[in-house]
């Protein structure tokens, strides 16, 4: 099983969430935070204890992606409809 290190992970998340802004550093050795930032709207969102390691797999790296998008979708659901009509226009 192929694992992925964290800082080449979480530059394909921030390719997955292009065009918002996404940042992220270490909580604990198996969590981070990150930041959602819609640098057209000024709209942001912060989300704590997102699971992932110093190295993961696909499926967790899917898994991170998931849960990002779930949290977007229940507590700023306007950024992931922008999310969603930026990515079908490109």
């Amino acid at each position: 099983m192929t694992r992925i290190r964290q800082p080449e992970a979480l530059a394909l998340v921030r390719e997955h969430f292009r065009p918002l802004a996404f940042t992220a550093a270490m909580d604990s050795p198996q969590t981070i935070h990150a930041m959602l930032l819609d640098e057209h709207t000024g709209e942001s969102l912060v989300l704590t204890g997102l699971p992932c390691g110093t190295s993961v797999t696909r499926d967790q790296l899917a898994a991170l992606i998931n849960v990002i998008e779930l949290d977007i979708a229940a507590l700023r659901p306007l950024l992931l409809a922008r999310l969603r009509r930026d990515k079908t226009a490109v």
